[in-house]
């Protein structure tokens, strides 16, 4: 069985692969991996690089289609139609992906908030095409989020805020805020439009997710699938981001912290009911999420908590990062290397009995 590994560019999961790779040998998995421009529709074959289990390094090599693909791509912002996109569409038809994915965040918000089980965890959010649109919102509200619709990662994400002067608009770099103040409608209404012409944006209220310190904070959940299909919680683990910051991403900044030790220093945060709204959502949405859309293997479900005990569902990846798991709970890396080789033995012990 040939396991195929697909990434953005050569560089990008590196690690995260070889160690896949290394694993696939008690499997007796053979596995490449490869980039959506190196997929050869016409003679049916990806060029890429081999695993020699034996050397234990990566070959350069052109092999057939593999059997199973684990889809790690990120294709930014934007999803416009491009050669890569139309590959990965041609492959889709022709291997059996682990995960298929998601859309983007408003086709998902659409489907789940209708959802008497999950709807009362999602945010109230828009979709905004105008800068019309998006300063009628702040006029409502006051203080309002706006952020793409494919985005990840805490790119792209903005908190417009009214005050005596105007509108400021703040945003989180790399662990640097930078503001802007807007005076003018004018000003603002040009900016926006900007924006709105290179990406799709939704809009959400701003909700006040932050700790004793005033620093934002999420939960960030890793779940994958088992080789007998039902999901399960591979970590999880708390998200701070700079003190009167907007996003807690550790790509913009933020800093991961185990989920006992944000406890002991925010008793209040956390408690009893809210655990049990955070069991309720992990046993319900990874389910019906993949019932709606279609197969899923990993889910990286970021978690809001209010302080009025509310919990929220921030975000849904289906490509997640594991970087606050291996920071955190090093000692489950064995088994997120695993579940791949796993998932793929499941699904050919199950296509081979649906006759596929």
């Amino acid at each position: 069985m040939l396991i195929g590994l697909m990434a953005t560019s050569d560089s990008h999961e590196n690690h995260y692969f070889t160690e896949i790779a290394k694993t696939a040998k008690s499997f007796n998995m053979n596995v490449c991996k490869f980039t959506p421009e190196n997929i050869d529709c016409d003679v049916k074959k990806v060029r890429g690089e081999r695993f020699d289990a034996e050397k234990e390094m990566w070959i350069a090599a052109s092999t057939d289609i593999p059997d199973f693909i684990y889809d790690r791509c990120f294709h930014g912002l934007s999803r416009q139609p491009s050669e890569s996109r139309n590959k990965i569409n041609w492959l889709k038809e022709h291997s059996t992906f682990l995960g298929l994915g998601l859309p983007g965040k408003w086709d998902v918000y659409q489907i789940l908030k209708k959802h008497p089980l999950l709807q009362a965890f999602f945010p109230e959010t828009v979709q905004v095409s105008t800068s019309e649109d998006i300063i009628g919102h702040l006029e409502r509200l006051d203080k309002i989020i706006i952020k793409p619709e494919f985005g990840a990662g805490g790119t792209g994400i903005y908190l417009l805020s009214k005050n005596d002067d105007g509108t400021l608009v703040s945003m989180t770099k790399k662990g640097t805020k930078y503001e802007r103040q807007f005076t003018s409608k004018s000003q603002l209404n040009k900016w926006l439009q900007h924006l709105l012409n290179r990406f799709k944006y939704l809009c959400q209220p701003y909700l006040e997710l932050c700790n004793q310190e005033n620093e934002p904070f999420d939960l960030r959940i890793l779940l994958q699938k088992n080789e007998k299909n039902q999901w399960v919680e591979r970590g999880r683990g708390i998200r701070t981001g700079q003190k009167d910051g907007i996003t807690s991403n550790l790509a913009t900044g933020g800093e991961a912290m185990t989920l006992d030790s944000f406890i002991k220093k925010n008793p209040e945060i956390i408690s009893v009911a809210v655990e049990q709204k955070i069991q309720h959502i992990l046993r319900t949405l990874p389910a019906e999420t993949e019932g709606v859309f279609e197969r899923l293997f990993e889910l990286g479900i970021d978690l809001g908590i209010d302080n009025k005990g509310q919990v929220w569902i921030m975000d849904i990846n289906s490509k997640p990062g594991r970087k606050i798991i291996q920071a955190l709970q090093p000692e489950t890396m064995n088994a997120i290397h695993r579940a791949p080789l796993r998932y793929s033995q499941y699904l050919a012990d199950h296509l081979q009995k649906a006759g596929e």
